[in-house]
């Protein structure tokens, strides 16, 4: 109980320290989204170690909850400091459901939400900031040097999670981490209006099972 008013308490605090930088106008835009994004998901990453799957169904709820509730009153702009049309923020908060409920190995739920929260978020940094070249994916674009940024923190987070989780598979190691890599680098690519925010933490599952990680 008291580990879960904790994990409460400090995503809380971290969106407020994102409305307080994002007032001072120290962040903006994309990037304000996305320090929350990296910040909180990296803290919730972890939760599984110190707070039961249980607790974590209830706070991906009201996660969810507060972003519906955020959508409409901006009580914390950093959230949803973006123009283009995305429910990211809600389909965030459902991975993090999703993947409570399904109740993985701890180390993979990490992973899991490391790929959405820190690699998909230094992607879309370093993508919006320092892109010269974008291509057109369906309907949405993407740039080459985020796309390259989310392979390289997806196969360091991969080759983290393996090492220190002591897992296994039926693949080699470096063969793990590449195929894992550039199958979700698809998939991100694949994956417009938010929709990475779901679909990357279940396919890591998915893929990592697939290739019997253990």
């Amino acid at each position: 109980m008291i580990s879960a008013l904790f994990a409460t308490v400090s995503i809380f605090l971290i969106l407020v320290l994102s409305e307080f930088l994002w007032r001072k106008a120290h962040v903006r835009g994309e990037f304000a989204r996305k320090f929350v994004h990296i910040i909180a998901g990296c803290f919730i990453a972890f939760l599984p170690f110190w707070v039961s799957y249980g607790w974590i169904i209830i706070l991906a709820v009201g996660f969810i909850f507060a972003n519906l509730v955020n959508r409409y009153t901006e009580i914390f702009h950093a959230i949803h400091a973006i123009t283009r049309k995305s429910w990211g923020d809600l389909l965030f908060g459902l991975s993090i459901l999703a993947m409570a409920v399904w109740g993985p190995n701890k180390w993979l739920f990490a992973g899991a939400i490391l790929q959405v929260a820190l690699a998909d978020g230094m992607a879309a940094v370093v993508g919006t900031h320092y892109a010269k070249k974008k291509y057109k994916v369906f309907d949405h674009y993407k740039s080459i040097i985020g796309t390259a940024t989310y392979f390289v923190a997806s196969f360091v987070i991969m080759v983290f999670i393996v090492r220190l989780g002591e897992l296994t598979s039926i693949l080699s190691n470096i063969e793990l981490f590449f195929v894992a890599s550039i199958s979700l680098t698809i998939l991100e690519n694949l994956s417009g209006y938010g929709l990475d925010n779901l679909s990357l933490p279940l396919g890591f599952v998915v893929i990592v099972k697939l290739l019997g990680v253990i």
